[in-house]
């Protein structure tokens, strides 16, 4: 019995650690537009669920995982800078309302052009071959694929923390949050550091919809699931904090992880339960004192 129990904490623990990865990489893409833009962008999972299906057809077409990795996140990039430049930007001083009523629109256009082009079917992407394994620790088998997502999450979250505390262009980007004028009087163009910050965005929601496509595939309901998890995960994080949104993508992922294990027929309603407990005793998030990352 003993043995059968620590194999279910095993099994736990990688669940709350995949759970967390990606709960993190959707939901901090969002988290860093919403923090630095104050812009309210509703159909940033739409563009996560968009990255999903253009690496469905990379690999169909190609055969390659890593080929579908490398060009599915630059291509859902791209078309998210286009909208970015022609309609999110006219929007960031025009307040939450106009900007959660136009990015509700372009959702529905994703959704509807989605089922256009790659129909209503749940659509699966196999993993590489050297990711299709198992591992098996005290009796619990642990997919190598949900370790590879733990580790590429890691790296970018290294990445991202070096970026934003560590670099130049990281401490222009903070400053274009608060005082953008005094940053465009020091000759820094606030409409480019408002691009990039939005490019980061895009390509961290990219990078979660395509590897979310070997474990669960990608269908058009795949976006509005999304959208609910990172939500809870930014306002209960604080909205606009980065390290609120890491633990509180924590914190969702182990009620998650073990829930699942433990309690699977309530599992729906876990990340409600984590949203209400934070709230109830931080009503403006783990760190809604704070402004930012």
């Amino acid at each position: 019995m003993s043995f059968h129990l620590a194999s279910l904490f095993v099994a736990g623990a990688l669940d709350t650690l995949t759970y967390w990865s990606l709960a993190f990489l959707i939901a901090s893409g969002l988290t860093v537009v919403f923090g630095m833009l104050g812009f309210l962008n509703v159909a940033h999972t739409s563009f996560y669920m968009l990255a999903g299906y253009i690496a469905y057809s990379v690999a169909e077409r190609t055969g390659s995982f890593w080929l579908a990795l490398l060009l599915a996140p630059p291509a859902t990039v791209i078309l998210g800078l286009a909208a970015e430049r022609w309609l999110f930007r006219r929007l960031y001083a025009a307040g939450h309302t106009p900007q959660l009523l136009l990015t509700i629109g372009i959702a529905y256009v994703i959704a509807e052009a989605t089922k256009m082009v790659w129909g209503d079917d749940a659509l699966t992407v196999a993993p590489p071959p050297g990711l299709r394994g198992h591992l098996a620790i005290l009796g619990a088998t642990l997919p190598v694929y949900h370790l590879f997502v733990i580790a590429i999450t890691l790296v970018l979250v290294a990445l991202l923390a070096l970026l934003i505390g560590g670099t130049r262009l990281g401490m222009v980007v903070r400053a274009a949050a608060t005082h953008p004028q005094m940053v465009d009087a020091l000759g820094f163009r606030v409409s480019t550091v408002h691009m990039l910050v939005f490019l980061v965005g895009l390509y961290l929601a990219a990078i979660a919809g395509v590897v979310m496509t070997p474990m669960v595939g990608v269908y058009p309901g795949m976006a509005d699931d999304a959208l609910v998890q990172a939500f809870i995960v930014v306002v209960a994080g604080g909205l606009g904090s980065l390290s609120g949104a890491f633990a509180v993508a924590g914190l969702l992922g182990l009620v998650q992880g073990f829930g699942s294990v433990f309690f699977s027929d309530y599992a729906l309603f876990f990340p409600f339960i984590v949203l209400a407990g934070v709230l109830l005793f931080r009503p403006l998030g783990l760190f809604g004192a704070r402004n930012g990352a």
